[in-house]
């Protein structure tokens, strides 16, 4: 299951592992998150990310990126 922000988000950060990216901002997953919100739902939902003061979305490693091979829910059902 999962609602429109979370299948884009693992659309993006299985996209950024095909791309090679091992290490990636905050920010950068949420431009990519935002591309294939897009491209695959074209939505109008807001997607909005907010930083502290004096802190940027690219200063920011994103934490979660999957060590082995990845495909997202979505990814998987196109597969099948």
């Amino acid at each position: 299951r999962g609602g429109i922000f979370t299948h884009s988000m693992l659309l993006a950060i299985g996209e950024l592992q095909r791309e090679g990216e091992e290490v990636y901002s905050v920010g950068k997953l949420y431009n990519k998150t935002l591309k294939k919100d897009n491209e695959v739902f074209n939505s109008e939902q807001s997607i909005c990310l907010q930083c502290s003061p004096g802190f940027m979305p690219n200063q920011m490693a994103w934490p979660l990126v999957p060590k082995e091979a990845y495909t997202s829910p979505m990814g998987l059902r196109s597969l099948s």
